[in-house]
Parts: C-alpha cells; structure tokens; sequence
C-alpha cells in the first residue's frame, strides 16, 4: 500500500524524526545517527545519505536560529571552509575508505574524547578547525553524520552546552547542505521523497524546539552524562557495525 506515492512504512520515519530531534538538541549527539540508522531499514540505500542530509536542514537552521547568540563565529568561519573543501573532495569517491574502517575509526575516536583524561592527552596545533571541519565533512559525505564527532570535540574544550549546541548546529548546517546537494545529484532525482523529506524537516524542527527549551532547564552535570552516555552507546554501535561489516 502505498500513501503519497510512497510506501506506507516509509512514512514511520516521520514520529521518528521527532524524537530524535529532542535528542540531539538534548545531548548534542546521537539523534542524527540513529535517524541514519533506521532510515537504513526503510529506504532504499542509494538514497538513505541524500535524504538525511536534506530532512536535516531544516532543524539544524532552526537549532542554529534558537542559539544564535552562543555561536563561535570564527570556528564557524573556519570550519565552513573545511567542510567545504572535505565535501568536494570527497563527493566523487564516496567510496574510497571501506565503510568497516570509518566505523571503527569514528567509534575509537569517539570514545577517547569522551573518556580520555582531560589535562594529559589534550592536543592543539595550528589550523586545527580547519582540519575538524574537514574530517567532520568527510565522515559525513562517507557513512552520513558526524556532527556527535564535532560536539565531543567541542565539549572536550570545555565549551557550555549551549555553544556546544549552537557551534554543531551551524556547521553541520552546511555539511547536511553540502551532502544532500552534493550526493543528490549523484544518486539522481530526489523528487518522490520530497513531500516525506518536507514533512519529516517540519516534524524535526518541532523536535528540535522542545529539544532546546529542554537542554535551557538542564544542570550542566546532567548534560554530561547524558552527553556521555548517548555518545558512549553510539560510539559502540559503531564499533559493531565495523565488526558486524567485517565478519558478514
């Protein structure tokens, strides 16, 4: 059966998208990743980054909007040139890094920003937005969000929550952009997903609203085990992707 020249169970993804609104703008992570995750289980691969990247504009602009005054707008400047330059060296060879590596890179990776010690293992060297920016936007384009990579950098800095939110929100702003126009045109004609990508990009801005006014009322200690918890999990479901992609 189909609703909207779509098939029904495509359209589960619209109460789906609300709730994992109200968890990225919780947590700063995680919503995006299981979003890709279980669009992976209805639509048809070609498709599932393409789509994501443009049913998360929208939210991530009105995240931005809500947040607008905590923005580092020279670590945007900056890491808008990487992710561009990530992007458009990497959207014609979507392919070159086998999925299995970038899921355990981006697992390990994310488990030593969260868990490290702080103090001993920090690093810092000249152009390092410029080259996040630019690892963020490859990871993207590759397996389909990073933005929970960006926010476990920033938090590790010792950004509040609400920058943490605010600065990922506008990068991953333009990485979604970049990868729904990018990978669009290359898979080809997005054109009978718009009404779901429509619906699905109102529903996440409503997600993301009570998601924000949420993360407002938040103790910071609260933040971060919430922060570390939803990333911990993600970084492992990575990890069992890349051993999932590996064994079978």
């Amino acid at each position: 059966m189909e609703l909207l020249g779509l098939p029904w169970f495509d359209w589960l993804l619209v109460p789906v998208v609300f709730f994992t609104a109200i968890l990225t703008a919780v947590s700063g992570a995680g919503g995006g990743v299981l979003l890709l995750g279980i669009m992976g289980l209805v639509l048809p691969v070609a498709v599932v980054v393409p789509v994501h990247g443009a049913v998360m504009v929208p939210p991530n602009f009105f995240r931005a909007y809500l947040l607008l005054r905590h923005v580092d707008w020279r670590f945007v400047g900056i890491g808008t040139l990487g992710s561009v330059v990530g992007a458009l060296l990497v959207a014609p060879f979507a392919v070159w890094m086998p999925p299995q590596l970038m899921h355990l890179l981006l697992g390990l990776g994310l488990l030593f920003l969260v868990w490290a010690p702080k103090g001993r293992l920090d690093f810092d060297f000249p152009g390092k937005v410029l080259v996040l920016a630019l690892v963020t936007s490859v990871v993207s384009m590759l397996i389909g969000a990073a933005g929970i990579l960006l926010s476990a950098v920033r938090r590790r800095e010792g950004r509040d929550k609400e920058a943490v939110l605010a600065d990922q929100s506008v990068l991953m702003l333009v990485q979604h952009s970049l990868k729904a126009g990018l990978l669009g045109i290359m898979v080809g004609s997005l054109a009978p997903y718009w009404t779901l990508i429509a619906v699905m990009a109102v529903v996440g801005m409503a997600g993301t609203w009570v998601g924000v006014n949420w993360l407002r009322k938040m103790d910071l200690a609260w933040f971060d085990k919430v922060f570390k918890t939803v990333v911990s999990v993600v970084a492992l479901v990575q990890l069992w992707q890349a051993w999932h992609l590996l064994v079978f």
